[in-house]
């Protein structure tokens, strides 16, 4: 039996940030409207948008699109006052979908339902498997459990959380914390899709030619995931010290809304897709 179990921690998830999905999937868009071969097999690095569904392997080190630089990219399109995107190619593709005409329901906006437009709106989030991926050697039986809840908000999916600053807990009182700089933010951004609350990924799938042994084990969950109206939800609240928490603490939430179109099992390192079979579950 084989089975991973690591921590986690702001680190593990800060690590989404070292590469972005735009470099590896969407980079080549326009190589990607040139005819393709019938024999060519599909790959992330020759997919854009929602081809990525019908990618058969991914770019070696892949970790997906940036929900950092998705979040500001939507904020920095839909405010005057916000700064400009860091990443150009996220920011034309937000800018292109956002400045489509909505057809409208009865209830609510939502966009023409089309394949260049789809593929603007479409990203993938890759998740480190901190725990809950388990391999049985024996019977060659993978089976995925991991919970994608974000702490604060369980009903959603936590994609990306970044802690700057030390807490002041157990080493100073609520008057001299800030004096001191136990100064705190927390930047979380999270994704809410219309079947609120399903925020497990569960699975299982028999692999007969799957060795753990060969690779480094850096799996993930990937996440393909169509963004819809209102995209974006953004707040920020800040706490003074207290005698419980002595830190002065600014957090902003952001919460990106959308569908989930797929749910994978990845090796990261390797480019591998290890599994298609999961589905995400309350």
């Amino acid at each position: 039996m084989f089975s991973w179990n690591q921590s986690r921690d702001a680190a593990v998830w800060a690590f989404g940030a070292a590469l972005c999905l735009s470099a590896a999937v969407h980079a080549q868009d326009a190589r990607c409207a040139a005819p393709t071969p019938a024999a060519a097999t599909p790959t992330a690095a020759s997919a854009s948008g929602e081809g990525i569904l019908s990618a058969t392997a991914l770019p070696p080190q892949f970790a997906g699109d940036d929900p950092e630089q998705v979040r500001d990219a939507l904020a920095a399109a839909t405010s005057p006052n916000r700064k400009p995107a860091t990443n150009p190619t996220i920011a034309g593709r937000v800018r292109a979908f956002l400045a489509r005409p909505f057809h409208r329901t009865a209830s609510a906006a939502v966009p023409p339902n089309n394949d260049q437009s789809k593929a603007q709106r479409t990203f993938a989030f890759v998740i480190p498997a901190s725990y809950g991926v388990r391999f049985e050697s024996k019977k060659k039986l993978l089976s995925v459990n991991v919970s994608l809840a974000a702490p604060e908000q369980p009903d959603v999916i936590l994609l990306k959380r970044k802690v700057e600053g030390q807490s002041g807990r157990k080493l100073v009182i609520a008057p001299e914390a800030k004096a001191k700089g136990f100064i705190q933010t927390i930047d979380t951004i999270q994704l809410e899709t219309g079947d609120r609350g399903k925020t497990s990924v569960r699975g299982s799938a028999l692999l007969p030619d799957f060795d753990p042994s060969r690779g480094n084990g850096d799996f993930a969950i990937m996440l393909v995931c169509s963004l819809e109206p209102p995209y974006l939800s953004d707040r920020s609240e800040h706490s003074d010290p207290t005698d419980e928490e002595p830190t002065d603490i600014t957090r902003r939430t952001s919460t990106l809304h959308g569908r989930i179109d797929a749910v994978w099992l990845i090796d990261r390192n390797k480019g591998t897709i290890v599994t298609r079979r999961l589905r995400l579950v309350k």
